[in-house]
């Protein structure tokens, strides 16, 4: 970023402090303060400043905690009031002109959050787009995102897969050991053509690494984060034409494809690794909309 944005929170601190507020609740602004300014660099990148954003930015923060992070009203208001403290600092010291927060509403605590499901055709979209990708991650990409549609495993459970959780038998027993690997937590899922072809695919061409057994690799032959998986969808989507879609969304259009396919809840239930098929049929609430 431009600025000194330590030396900028500092200062914000300072005034909150002036403020007479409890300490919590100035760490609590701080670190949500922080949150924000970790996406704005990932999305604007580090050179981008702070001070030079319109209340269209903060949309779209608040549109990422919403459909990327599925951040709960509450969580995502909090979030939302600490950049406009953040931005009514600025004004007052005359580092901005006006705050582009207080254009933002704050999400309605009775809205659902709820995700959509991808119709069959912008699924097609979205692997067409991969396709176009770089070269040398088109086939670690198009498994990562087949493997999103094709299990429903969560975002951070497929970063955590290791070679081992990986169980290619052949004769439809193809699977996907998921969890923690501590018995209880472990699931198995069962992998569907598309998914296996994909990770076939991908694991012929998939690097040796001496750091790491962890299935999906960084370009730096690390494990690959959150953020980079999500960074990718955001990009392929976009590339497809299409709008606010996450790996709780792919996760989602499994879930939603799976009953229609099966008309068994309770087996989208295991599949999904809920606890109960209350927490499911709450889940697939929003199927129709």
């Amino acid at each position: 970023m431009a600025e000194n944005v330590e030396e900028l929170f500092a200062r914000f601190e300072e005034h909150l402090a002036r403020s007479a507020l409890a300490s919590t609740t100035i760490v609590n602004y701080l670190a949500d303060l922080r949150t924000f300014a970790r996406w704005h660099a990932d999305v604007r990148g580090a050179a981008s400043s702070l001070l030079e954003l319109t209340p269209d930015d903060i949309r779209e923060y608040r549109r990422h905690m919403r459909i990327n992070e599925g951040w709960t009203p509450a969580t995502i208001n909090r979030r939302l009031q600490a950049v406009r403290k953040f931005y009514s600092f600025a004004m007052e010291t005359g580092l901005m002109e006006s705050n582009p927060a207080s254009e933002v509403k704050l999400v309605a605590r009775s809205e659902p959050d709820l995700p959509r499901a991808l119709a069959p055709e912008e699924v097609t979209s979205l692997l067409q787009a991969i396709q176009g990708g770089r070269p040398s991650l088109v086939k670690r990409d198009h498994a990562i995102v087949q493997l999103l549609l094709q299990t429903g495993i969560k975002l951070g459970e497929l970063t955590r897969l290791r070679l081992s959780d990986v169980q290619l038998r052949g004769n439809g027993e193809d699977s996907l050991l998921v969890g923690e690997g501590d018995g209880n937590n472990c699931r198995q899922v069962p992998l569907n053509s598309l998914a296996c072809a994909a990770l076939q695919d991908y694991l012929r061409v998939r690097p040796p690494s001496a750091s790491t057994e962890n299935l999906f690799l960084s370009q730096d032959g690390n494990c690959i984060s959150k953020r980079t998986v999500q960074r990718l969808i955001r990009i392929y989507t976009q590339a497809a034409g299409l709008e606010d879609v996450s790996a709780h969304i792919l996760r989602h259009t499994f879930a939603v494809s799976t009953l229609a396919d099966t008309g068994d809840i309770s087996l989208v239930s295991r599949l999904l690794g809920h606890r109960c098929m209350e927490t499911t049929a709450k889940y697939l609430a929003a199927r129709d909309q």
